[in-house]
């Protein structure tokens, strides 16, 4: 199972919710993306040895917001779900997450905001997909018939039973 969604959709709690139900092994993207919280890219090299270490494993789940290297664990995951809640959700998890930041958080998170409800391709978002929610429908098209999109809140037990449904 893959995971994806914008900043403060709630990935990572689901995905870990998720695989402890399940009993299989949780992956966030994150540091196989980055090799530091400075957001530094890792190696491409690298960054694929990781992809297929985990992709090497006969189950999984992997979760996060990136975009244009995932395609090998969108093909693989038997299901991908794309955590697209309300504007109203994401601000609240937002802020209760980085509310002790310093003052420019406000501005940051318009811009964030802002950015995911751009027409892919367009402003400031025009060069990365994965900040639009646009960019990220259109990412998933190939894998349609696989995803589950969820757009309110959603416990991990509720995913299970959908996906359960849905098999």
């Amino acid at each position: 199972m893959h995971i994806i969604g914008i900043r403060s959709a709630g990935k990572t709690t689901l995905a870990m919710d998720v695989s402890s139900r399940l009993g299989i092994p949780y992956h966030s993207l994150d540091p196989v993306a980055f090799v530091d919280d400075r957001w530094t890219l890792r190696p491409v090299a690298e960054r694929d040895a990781m992809v297929a270490g985990i992709l090497d494993k006969p189950s999984f789940v992997t979760e996060g917001g990136v975009l244009g290297w995932t395609e090998d664990l969108f093909s693989a995951a038997d299901h991908i779900v794309w955590l697209d809640p309300p504007v109203s959700v994401l601000i609240w998890r937002h802020m209760r997450r980085f509310g002790r930041r310093p003052w420019w958080l406000p501005s940051l998170l318009r811009f964030q905001v802002l950015m995911y409800l751009r027409p892919a391709g367009a402003g400031p978002a025009k060069d990365d997909p994965n900040q639009t929610r646009a960019g990220i429908g259109a990412a998933l098209k190939p894998w349609a018939h696989k995803v589950l999109r969820v757009t309110r809140p959603i416990t991990a037990d509720e995913v299970i039973e959908k996906l359960a449904l849905a098999a």
